[in-house]
């Protein structure tokens, strides 16, 4: 039995059964000795009225003995020292029994009680006047409790009431407490359901607030519309539920931020290693080169001006790539940290995209590539001039560089109502979907032999990635029409 409701009807229900146990043990044990008592109170109280009473002609006085004797079921014998009867009540035997066994003690030697024939069973003494006397009635076979004593007036003085009452009245007590103690005892029973019921429903609902808020469910709120300390309990268990909700959202965030700031410093790990493996490696060759021409010269290996001249050549060209280097590295995480603010100026785009396009004339036409450039209208854009060019000189060289025998390269502008998209499109085979995000990695390149012919060191678009998230807007890159698309935006001038 776990759940509160079903302790609380077992418990009331405990308690009726108990109550109606001990309301029995009380009339059977408790109920006579508070009756006899009463009686004997009760008989006092009358002998104190009759010898009270200033004449001896109690005839005087009878209105006052029939209502003694109506009220309280009492018999009134009053005699004389000779035996004779002054008063008695109309239930009194006055035929005197001269049997020497039926006559009780006497109280006084000069007074004989003109008494019905008794078996006596006890005697209790009040005073030297009074005695409280049980008899068995031997007409009857009755107990009777008679108050016997003597008068001031000198008369004697017996008073009987019957003993029969007090155990029919506790056994019709005892039977009517079990007639309706039993139809009390089953609407008991449902009034203790419905009671236990009323009593625990906010208990199941703090309770089932308590275990949602264990499974962090705190939308979960107990509806209790009272002023006492189960309203009180439940108010706090509500607001506990606010608070331990904003903490434990306040410190979710704090972990998600923690978590990020974690795997922000992963990967930032993560690229200062590769960062030292690739720039090592870049840095592994002309170092080589330098220092293998230096010893050359040192050791004078080279015999005329001319094998001098190209040895120190080689050794301006090696340090001027290793400056090269370093410089884009630079300029990569002044980007990437803020350190170098962009500078916006407003200027014209399509000047700027035909600029770019005429430097790498004499490569193009090198290669045999068609150009096409649709540079629609003027257009006035927001930003960086100098970075924008730069990520336009990245994806022409690289488009130059990676166009196929089809040596077709395309440059557009479209108009995206705030902003300008310039796409450099070149025709290319064998790159895969799975290639597109490594490419803006620092030193990726497909062909790692470029990196000595042609003195690129794989930055051209880490630099683009840089410095297009530096001026918050969107760029990337597209495989389509058997080809790719390198793209940016740029804001325009509203």
């Amino acid at each position: 039995m776990n759940s509160i409701r079903q302790k609380l009807f077992a418990q009331i229900g405990s308690i009726i059964i108990i109550l109606i146990i001990v309301l029995i043990l009380a009339n059977t044990y408790l109920l006579p000795r508070y009756y006899l008592s009463r009686e004997k109170n009760q008989l006092l109280d009358y002998y104190k009225k009759i010898n009270d009473y200033q004449s001896t002609d109690y005839q005087a006085y009878l209105k006052d003995f029939v209502i003694i004797e109506n009220q309280s079921n009492t018999d009134i014998l009053v005699y004389s020292a000779d035996g004779k009867v002054i008063y008695a009540s109309k239930s009194q035997t006055l035929k005197y029994n001269t049997e020497k066994k039926n006559i009780p003690p006497k109280l006084n030697k000069d007074v004989v009680p003109p008494r019905p024939p008794l078996t006596v069973v006890k005697i209790e003494s009040v005073n030297k006047q009074v005695s409280f006397m049980w008899a068995q009635d031997q007409r009857s076979h009755t107990r009777v409790l008679i108050l016997t004593g003597l008068l001031d007036n000198g008369l004697g003085i017996d008073l009987t009431t019957s003993l029969l009452a007090i155990k029919t009245s506790t056994a019709l007590a005892n039977r009517f407490l079990l007639i309706t103690g039993i139809p009390l005892f089953f609407i008991g029973l449902v009034s203790a359901y419905f009671l236990a019921k009323h009593f625990t429903k906010p208990i199941v609902l703090m309770n089932n607030a308590t275990a949602n808020m264990k499974n962090l469910n705190f939308n979960i709120c107990c509806t209790i519309n009272s002023n006492d300390e189960i309203g009180q309990l439940a108010q706090g268990i509500n607001e506990m539920s606010v608070e331990l909700a904003s903490t434990i959202k306040s410190l979710n965030s704090s972990n998600k931020n923690l978590q990020k700031q974690i795997q922000e410093k992963i990967k930032i790990d993560k690229k200062r290693k590769e960062l030292l493996n690739n720039v090592s490696h870049e840095l592994k060759t002309p170092l080589a080169l330098m220092q293998g021409y230096a010893e050359g010269l040192k050791l004078n290996i080279a015999k005329d001006q001319e094998r001098a001249d190209f040895y120190c050549d080689v050794i301006v060209d090696e340090t001027k790539k290793m400056n090269y280097l370093v410089q884009n590295l630079l300029n990569i995480n002044q980007l990437e940290f803020g350190d170098k603010a962009l500078r916006k100026t407003e200027f014209e785009i399509v000047d700027l995209v035909d600029y770019c396009i005429k430097k790498f004339q004499q490569k193009i036409s090198n290669k045999g590539i068609d150009v096409t450039f649709n540079g629609l209208y003027p257009i006035d854009v927001y930003a960086d001039m100098l970075k924008v060019e730069q990520v336009l000189n990245n994806y022409i060289s690289n488009a130059i560089y990676y166009v196929d025998e089809r040596k077709i390269l395309k440059i557009k502008m479209v108009d995206k109502n705030k902003h300008v998209r310039i796409e450099v499109y070149n025709t290319c085979s064998g790159i895969k979907e799975d290639e597109l995000e490594k490419m803006w990695n620092s030193f990726y390149k497909r062909d790692e032999a470029r990196t000595y012919r042609e003195g690129s060191h794989g930055l051209g678009l880490s630099i683009v990635k840089a410095i297009m998230e530096a001026d918050q807007n969107d760029y990337g890159v597209k495989l389509e029409n058997e080809g790719i698309t390198f793209w940016f935006e740029v804001s325009k001038v509203l």
